[in-house]
């Protein structure tokens, strides 16, 4: 079969009598012979047996465990065209989920940094005392090799190929120090840095991953909410404050709400410890934010990679913020839920893709609807 488009989730499309077929490690305009590993009514899963007429972007992979591993999908291409298949995914996904096209779609605006070694924490499995990945699809372990993983820092490479753990995984990070935690280690609770701004969190604790594009998401973030002294936010998803404290010093005043409390717990003492006394925190889910106690210029939403869920749109639309700044890691429910809030009166005009996980199939992205 000729291999057709990239989608979202590592895998090109390909179709044979009419069915489409699924197909990861394959890069488009290709002719390969592919294995058909699960079919169901609509859509069948394959894998490449042989590559008939290979692509002249195809490259030897960086790492020799691809793609057995299923840490990484791309790894078959350079990393332009990875960012140029990105691009392509989350338009498509805009148009045929969200059904929006032409105008109703503002330019692309691309942020990004190295491929590799990015990584200041990660989530690694156990088997018998090794430390790998899952295979692709499978519950069994793909073991690192000597050099440990291509997407981690270097030092944290290291230390995990040194460590020795009990149990299915563990997870490890480095701070802002320098120091490296272990989750099955004490102590858990580390320190990060950003935009001048210092973060205590527990390793468990969700804090961005790339250490070279933090700052650009938090600054672009900034300069999309546009706030001013006399301006109040309302942040969704804040976790230990990572947004709330940098609009905090140039806002009068917000509102930081996540359902994690512990992360909650951790961002009121961020906020102490950097002096920030214009905001406040509350341990509560999206859906159950009460609209009528709100009334912010700017809500900024991070929600995870289900998105924003129906109930939660409702308030958002409900409360009516002149600027609405929605992060998200799915290109397919940030077109579900933006063709929401476009029917309920917001325009879609700045979206930034920034490629905060390189190598993978998960795609960040930044946008701004206003009203």
């Amino acid at each position: 079969m000729t291999v057709d488009k990239p989608v979202y989730g590592g895998y090109c499309l390909a179709a044979v009598d009419g069915k489409i077929i699924f197909i990861p490690d394959a890069i488009p305009g290709e002719e390969a012979a592919v294995k058909i590993t699960r079919e169901s009514k609509n859509y069948s899963f394959g894998e490449i047996v042989e590559i008939l007429k290979p692509s002249p972007l195809r490259i030897t992979p960086p790492c020799p465990l691809y793609p057995q591993c299923g840490g990484c999908s791309y790894l078959c291409a350079g990393y332009e065209s990875e960012l140029a298949w990105k691009k392509m995914i989350i338009a498509d996904s805009l148009t045929r989920v969200g059904k929006i096209s032409g105008p109703g779609i503002p330019p692309i605006e691309t942020l990004h940094h190295d491929r590799f070694h990015y990584r200041s924490h990660g989530t690694v499995k156990l088997f018998q005392g090794r430390a790998g990945l899952f295979e692709r699809g499978t519950n069994s372990l793909i073991p690192f090799q000597d050099k440990g993983c291509l997407l981690l820092e270097q030092s944290l490479n290291r230390a995990m190929m040194d460590h020795t753990g009990d149990g299915t995984g563990y997870r490890l990070a480095i701070d802002a120090s320098g120091k490296i935690f272990f989750s099955d280690r004490e102590p858990r609770t580390m320190t990060e840095r950003e935009h001048g701004l210092e973060y205590s969190r527990d390793i468990w604790n969700f804090f961005q991953a790339n250490r070279f594009l933090r700052e650009k998401m938090l600054t672009t973030v900034l300069g999309y909410a546009e706030l001013t002294g006399e301006d109040t936010f309302l942040d969704i998803g804040c976790g230990v404050g990572f947004f709330t404290l940098a609009l905090a010093r140039g806002a009068l005043g917000g509102t930081g709400v996540d359902m994690d409390r512990s992360g909650i717990g951790h961002a009121v003492h961020n906020a102490k410890i950097n002096g920030i006394t214009n905001v406040s925190f509350q341990a509560l889910a999206a859906a159950d934010i009460h609209p009528g106690r709100h009334s912010p210029r700017a809500i900024i939403a991070d929600p995870p990679r289900a998105g924003l869920d129906k109930k939660a749109r409702k308030t958002i639309n409900a409360i009516k913020a002149p600027v609405l700044v929605y992060v998200s890691c799915n290109p397919s429910t940030f077109s579900r839920d933006t063709a929401d809030f476009i029917k309920e009166g917001y325009t879609l005009d700045r979206l930034t893709f920034i490629d905060m996980f390189p190598g993978t199939h998960h795609i960040e992205l930044i946008s701004r609807f206003t009203r």
